[in-house]
């Protein structure tokens, strides 16, 4: 066989088409979730939220700062659902890309809070892709006969 330039040119493009796809997929929405659980506990969550959600979260911690403590949305982890865990709940931490499209995703994150205790849950993370990075668009969750939605906690006030 010989090799021509036609033929390189192909066996190169097939060569780089899985890392051309990949590319063109642009980035991922799991691993914007897994570098939002690996920030350090305490550091803010805004930088890793959309614009519409930052803004909720935004207003409601103005309105939590002049009432007797934290309103609704800001008491309790929304990355665990959870106001308490061990220190290495993170690290146990299973992601599922439920779906994607070119401007959403959907991804559900199953936490274990203790590693002596069998009970999981399930966080599900809508994102959306803002100028080139999946952000957290709204989170929701359930615990036993509770559910709830992150961006309708935001709203209430009281």
């Amino acid at each position: 066989m010989t090799l021509t330039r036609r033929t390189l040119a192909a066996a190169l493009f097939l060569a780089a088409a899985p890392a051309m796809a990949q590319q063109a997929a642009g980035p991922d929405p799991v691993a914007a979730l897994r570098a939002f659980y690996a920030k350090p506990e305490r550091a803010p969550a805004e930088p890793f939220m959309s614009q519409r959600l930052r803004r909720l979260y935004e207003a409601q911690k103005r309105r939590s700062a002049t009432a007797e403590g934290p309103l609704s949305g800001l008491d309790f982890g929304f990355d665990c659902g959870c106001q308490d865990h061990d220190d290495n709940y993170r690290t146990r931490n299973r992601y599922r890309l439920v779906s994607r499209d070119e401007r959403k995703a959907k991804v559900t994150v199953t936490v274990k809070l203790f590693a002596d205790q069998p009970e999981t849950q399930d966080i599900t993370f809508d994102l959306a892709l803002q100028n080139g990075r999946w952000l957290i668009d709204d989170v929701s969750g359930a615990s036993g006969d509770i559910s709830w939605v992150l961006s309708r906690l935001l709203q209430m006030r009281g």
